[in-house]
Order: structure tokens, then C-alpha cells, then sequence
């Protein structure tokens, strides 16, 4: 590692695992049929950049101006220094909004920070109505699967739904071998 390298701070660990998010087309319809939950148009891309500021800035900049977006992504930070970028197709299009997460994730890992990549989620919820229900897919970079996220509103997790969806998606996509290893998203 050259004196450049460890002054930009990068993570050089394996690339992520991006095709795979590309599976998630094939959950909408599960979903659909067996929890009544329709994608919601939203989903997120999280890192974490180690380092200085001006890393995670760069980093930062790099997720929020993709150009094939029909919006900038919106890019936050909570206190312990994870990113989240968070992009949203109003037509609801789980297939487009795949894509975009794949582009943000991209665009990190061509720019030197596949590493840092950690998480990715996309949205689903009940399609008319209070909208109570809400569960995400989360897709762990590092090891390749998706685990279930389901909150009963503003409440704690919905560990029923969970396991439900997680029978639904089961051989549809390649989910995370133990039910309780969670990521928080």
C-alpha cells in the first residue's frame, strides 16, 4: 500500500456481489401473491467509509450523482459514520429501482470503495390502504444473500411476517442461511 493509498483511506477488500441484486425481480410477484405486499418504489444503498471526512464526502459525492437517475438520490449519515443513499421510482418499478441500486453500488465500487459497501434494501408495503404493514429485503454486499426486515408501522420488528416472507422467497432468492443474522438497516 502506497503513502497515497492509506492518505484516501480506501477499503480493499473482495467486490461486492452486484448481479445479484438483479434477482430481486423475481420477489415482487411472490410478495404479491403470498403477503400482499407490493414494492413501495423505494430502497437504499448503505456504507460505511473509514477514515477521514474528506473520504466520505468523496464517497458521498460519487453515490448521490449518478447520471442515469431521473433524481439525485438523496445521501444521509447517522452518528456512528454509516451512509445511506436513498433512491425512489414513483411508478413503482422494482426492475428500474434495482438498477439505480446497482448503479449507485457501481459507481462506489469503481471509485475505490466496494468495500465499504454494506448493505442494500428495497421497500415493500400493503399496496391501497393504511399501509400498516411494511417489510424490506436487505441484501448484504459481503456474503451475497438477502435476509427479511419487517416493522408492524412505527412499531418493533414483525417477526411473523418475516418468516412468511421468508417461506415465500425461499429457492427464489438466495437468502441468509441463519434467520436470526440480521444487518440493521
Amino acid at each position: 500500500m502506497t503513502l497515497l493509498d492509506s492518505k484516501l483511506v480506501r477499503c480493499w477488500t473482495s467486490r461486492p456481489h452486484l448481479q445479484t441484486l438483479y434477482t430481486l425481480a423475481a420477489a415482487a410477484p411472490l410478495m404479491r401473491a403470498a403477503l400482499g405486499l407490493a414494492p413501495t418504489g423505494g430502497g437504499t444503498v448503505g456504507f460505511k467509509v473509514d477514515g477521514d471526512a474528506l473520504a466520505r464526502t468523496q464517497a458521498e459525492l460519487i453515490a448521490a450523482t449518478s447520471a442515469r437517475l431521473p433524481v439525485h438520490p438523496l445521501v444521509t449519515q447517522d452518528l456512528s459514520g454509516r451512509s445511506t443513499v436513498r433512491c425512489w421510482r414513483r411508478n413503482h418499478d422494482l426492475r428500474c429501482l434495482t438498477g439505480d441500486l446497482v448503479d449507485v453500488a457501481d459507481r462506489l465500487t469503481r471509485a475505490g470503495y466496494g468495500g465499504c459497501l454494506r448493505s442494500a434494501a428495497v421497500e415493500f408495503a400493503e399496496p391501497a390502504g393504511r399501509r400498516d404493514r411494511k417489510l424490506a429485503l436487505v441484501y448484504l454486499f459481503d456474503r451475497g444473500t438477502f435476509h427479511t426486515a419487517a416493522a408492524a408501522g412505527n412499531g418493533p420488528l414483525d417477526r411473523a411476517l418475516e418468516l412468511r416472507a421468508r417461506a415465500a422467497l425461499r429457492g427464489a432468492l438466495p437468502l441468509e442461511p441463519v434467520a436470526q443474522r440480521r444487518f440493521v438497516v
